[in-house]
């Protein structure tokens, strides 16, 4: 283990946060680095390991990884290579959607698979809507959520495992791809992202499965895309991401939101900027993984690096 020492909604403004320094939460640590290099990938919690489907550098790649040991596995390999896929877990099993088959080949795809730990094994499940890729999925209540992404519309794509059918729901305010997205306390928070001719984006997007309407937060300090987030304790975590519409820039900042407020707030940098960059939380340790530190580029080095936010409790 080594220990590292645009176009928003104009309604929305941007407050100006005060910094929670990295003394509070503890330091980055890294640990041991994924068996295969990727970025451009999405990760998933289930049981307290990180599974990490496809992504440049092994798009039919899945590796897990148990944060306890520090060890990572292969499994299964994907029914066919991806990049820019979107994957949850729900339910004892993981799912992916989505994402374009290689390098060479950008086509957005609508084939959904579920793979079950237990059998080590995957299964087609109905196609989407659309074609998507490089959006987000969710996990809430008893259904899976697509966000964002390109491909199709902006719909908001829901999936029921159950019935293994889908149902497009209320549209995006701001069209977003590039995009992540986190559930928290049974709503579905759109952050950051990008759009052609738009460029990276602050705003944030809340939807209410109940009223199945969208509406906006307050945005970001930084309009970020390709970023991480995710959700620890009563907080949401942004985390690295790249801007291209400018200068060419890979992103170390890290925000965090408290929901309750509507407030977001600086905190402690990655040990190095990351696009491309799934994060995830596992017992209030989040783990960022892989990624690229090269703007608009692939140049994977397959770190897995930890924060300790439960420091700054």
């Amino acid at each position: 283990m080594v220990i590292f020492g645009l176009v928003s909604t104009a309604c929305i403004p941007v407050l100006e946060s005060p910094p929670i320094s990295e003394a509070e939460f503890g330091e980055w640590e890294q640990h041991t680095d994924m068996i295969t290099a990727r970025s451009e990938m999405p990760a998933a919690v289930m049981d307290g390991l990180i599974y990490v489907p496809g992504g440049f550098g092994g798009e039919d790649v899945f590796e897990v990884y148990d944060a306890t040991t520090e060890r990572w596995r292969q499994l299964a390999s994907l029914p066919s290579g991806r990049h820019h896929l979107m994957a949850a877990a729900h339910e004892g099993r993981v799912y992916v959607f989505g994402g374009a088959r290689s390098i060479l080949d950008w086509g957005a795809r609508d084939t959904a698979w579920s793979y079950d730990p237990e059998t080590d094994r995957w299964k087609e499940l109905a196609s989407m809507p659309e074609a998507r890729l490089s959006g987000a999925v969710v996990s809430v209540g008893d259904y899976l959520y697509v966000v964002g992404g390109v491909g199709g519309s902006q719909a908001l794509l829901c999936y029921d495992p159950l019935a293994d059918e889908w149902t497009p729901l209320a549209d995006l305010i701001e069209a977003r791809e590039h995009t992540t997205a986190v559930a928290y306390q049974g709503q579905i928070y759109a952050l950051g992202g990008r759009w052609d001719g738009v460029g990276e984006l602050a705003s944030v997007e809340v939807y209410d499965p109940d009223s199945d309407q969208w509406r906006f937060t307050t945005k970001m300090n930084v309009p970020r895309a390709g970023h991480a987030a995710t959700v620890a304790g009563e907080r949401i975590y942004v985390l690295g991401g790249e801007v291209l519409t400018e200068e060419r820039q890979t992103l170390d900042s890290v925000e965090i939101f408290e929901p309750i407020s509507e407030t977001w707030y600086l905190g402690a940098p990655l040990a190095v900027p990351l696009h491309g960059v799934p994060a995830v939380a596992v017992d209030g340790v989040i783990y960022v993984l892989g990624g690229s530190d090269r703007a608009g580029a692939i140049e994977n080095h397959g770190r897995v690096l930890s924060l300790n936010v439960t420091l700054g409790e």
